[in-house]
């Protein structure tokens, strides 16, 4: 392709071709980047939402993960997809802001307290987004355990498929699939007390 491209254009290039042209410089890879930035932003800041549970940590996080893959992007040598490559980050970095935000909880438990409170009132004020989910299945996933909520995160609301998931935690496809499927049971269960709770 020539660099004269129409921007337009760059809609209809795989993921991995623009990884491609992101490699040209700017102009166009500016663009190139640009276009995969507005492909995965809000399913990555949705990801992120959901495994830290705070939306201003979820933003940090989510500016933080893409700093990382436009630094990196050299790095990804196609072995997978680039979806999977960049959730891998994702996870990774959320994994690291958790471990953070647990030594935070651990020096203050008044910390603790009032984040949670801000946290939850902030939840509660992103309700009308294509990617939220009903208040009851919120409620639900927030008590799974960490495991549990991890895989749940990534299938549906990553939109991962179990492949993904497998080179995401880094485990074989049976152990992700029978994750997956007691993670579900799990939050059947819970779903089902939040339904007789109504």
């Amino acid at each position: 392709m020539e660099d004269g491209q129409p921007n337009g254009s760059f809609e209809d290039l795989s993921d991995e071709e623009l990884v491609k042209r992101c490699e040209d410089g700017p102009p166009s890879g500016t663009e190139a980047f640009h276009e995969l930035l507005n492909r995965y932003e809000g399913m990555v800041y949705h990801t992120c939402l959901k495994m830290l549970g705070n939306i201003q940590e979820a933003e940090e996080t989510c500016q933080d993960t893409f700093l990382r893959v436009h630094e990196k992007l050299h790095q990804f040598e196609g072995r997978s997809t680039f979806k999977t490559w960049l959730f891998r980050v994702v996870y990774n970095h959320c994994m690291t802001r958790r471990r953070q935000l647990a030594i935070r909880r651990e020096r203050s438990v008044a910390i603790e307290a009032e984040l949670s409170r801000e946290s939850d009132e902030q939840q509660a004020e992103a309700t009308n987004t294509e990617f939220d989910l009903s208040e009851q299945v919120n409620r639900a996933i927030n008590r799974l355990k960490a495991d549990d909520k991890e895989v749940i995160v990534l299938r549906f609301v990553s939109d991962l498929s179990l492949e993904e998931i497998s080179e995401v935690l880094g485990l074989g496809l049976s152990a992700t699939k029978m994750r997956l499927y007691r993670a579900m049971e799990r939050f059947k269960n819970l779903y089902e007390v939040e339904e007789d709770t109504r």
